[in-house]
């Protein structure tokens, strides 16, 4: 994408235009991502808003396919299509997680308004993220990565919705299972439109009696997605009992290790990280380092632990002390942290010896040796 920019007045907005700035609405939160491509509805909501002109690239972004060859004069070199390749997909992540975001806005507004929603339209943005996520590993955490800043409840989902996408496809999941499990998880807090926005919002803790009124959303969840979306009961449970806990605690129904569905399981682990690790009108988000510390800490008493090693990887922040199984067999003790590629003390040979000669290795210079599993009983010392 070219660097070269003009205003253009509100009125010669044009479909497939790029935004060269974010759109802010009215309470100057973001509306439009910068890089994010125009069509008919996004120029109309732009429109209502109290603006002259718009920052504009120059020149258009081509459509973004996974599997196309971007063609190229002999003067552009490979770094000059490579550096054009990740524009593109940039782009696409952009613009997925805005038309994520609209999606889930429309199916809340209606289901408020008169009941009336389309699955139609869950079913294709869920599609569209599986295939993001499946075509390159490396640009589902960017996806993911949405500010909380716009509308809490609306990027929670969108985030929840990569992320259990994301475990689902680590888990083996085919595209099927994937398109239940993204399908329940990006509505999964719908519920909460029908609580009381001012306790569900409020800066402070919540009473015993707000709290108990909070809950209920898990239940008129369900029933949406059941009555209204059609849904099947694997995906609607998810809605019911993402906030169920293995020891019992959690609710609604105060569901136990063998009976939450694995769906709900999945998405009450990515439900709690995010919400932690997102920033709040009233409150700093924790690192991922300290969510992931907070679902460690919590263990089997609220999560699957096999469900959790998978997560983990995925997220690829391992709290240090944590114990890893290597691709060469190998145990070792994270003792470095580093964005997703830890450093590793190597204490044990794949045969369960102890080295008398501890080493470290560096996961991010050593990209042949990969973590394959978590130990958790190392975890909990």
């Amino acid at each position: 994408m070219t660097n070269n920019r003009r205003q253009v007045p509100i009125d010669q907005l044009k479909e497939r235009m790029v935004l060269a700035e974010p759109i802010y609405d009215e309470e100057g939160k973001i509306l439009y991502s910068k890089g994010l491509r125009l069509n008919g509805n996004r120029i109309q909501r732009i429109k209502k808003l109290n603006k002259h002109d718009v920052l504009i690239e120059v020149e258009e972004i081509l459509p973004y396919n996974t599997n196309a060859i971007i063609k190229t004069s002999n003067k552009i070199n490979e770094d000059e299509v490579v550096d054009k390749q990740a524009q593109m997909k940039q782009i696409l992540i952009e613009e997925t997680k805005a038309e994520a975001v609209e999606i889930v806005e429309e199916a809340f507004e209606k289901v408020l308004k008169d009941g009336s929603v389309k699955s139609e339209k869950i079913k294709m943005i869920v599609d569209k993220i599986i295939e993001i996520i499946l075509s390159d590993s490396k640009l589902v955490l960017n996806l993911s990565s949405l500010n909380a800043m716009d509308n809490y409840l609306l990027s929670h989902s969108v985030n929840v919705c990569v992320l259990s996408l994301m475990t689902g496809v680590v888990l083996g999941f085919n595209q099927a299972k994937l398109l239940k499990l993204g399908s329940g998880a990006l509505i999964h807090d719908i519920g909460k439109i029908l609580v009381d926005q001012d306790i569900l919002n409020a800066p402070r803790k919540l009473t015993d009696q707000e709290f108990s009124l909070v809950k209920q959303h898990t239940s008129y969840g369900y029933k949406i997605l059941k009555d209204s979306f059609k849904y099947d009961e694997e995906t609607a449970c998810i809605a019911l009992s993402h906030h169920e806990r293995m020891d019992g605690s959690g609710y609604p129904n105060k569901l136990n290790r063998t009976q939450i569905p694995m769906f709900a399981k999945i998405v009450g682990i990515v439900d709690v990280f995010d919400a932690m690790t997102t920033d709040k009108v009233y409150s700093d988000g924790a690192t991922y380092y300290e969510g992931i510390s907070h679902l460690v800490s919590e263990g089997r008493k609220s999560f699957d632990e096999d469900i959790l090693k998978k997560f983990i990887m995925v997220i690829g922040h391992y709290p240090l002390g944590t114990h890893v199984r290597l691709s060469t067999g190998d145990l070792g003790l994270v003792t470095k942290l580093h964005p997703f590629m830890p450093v590793v003390k190597v204490i044990e040979d794949k045969n369960g010896q102890p080295l008398s000669n501890y080493y470290e290795i560096d996961l991010h210079k050593n990209p042949s040796v990969s973590i394959i599993d978590v130990i958790f009983k190392a975890l909990s010392n």
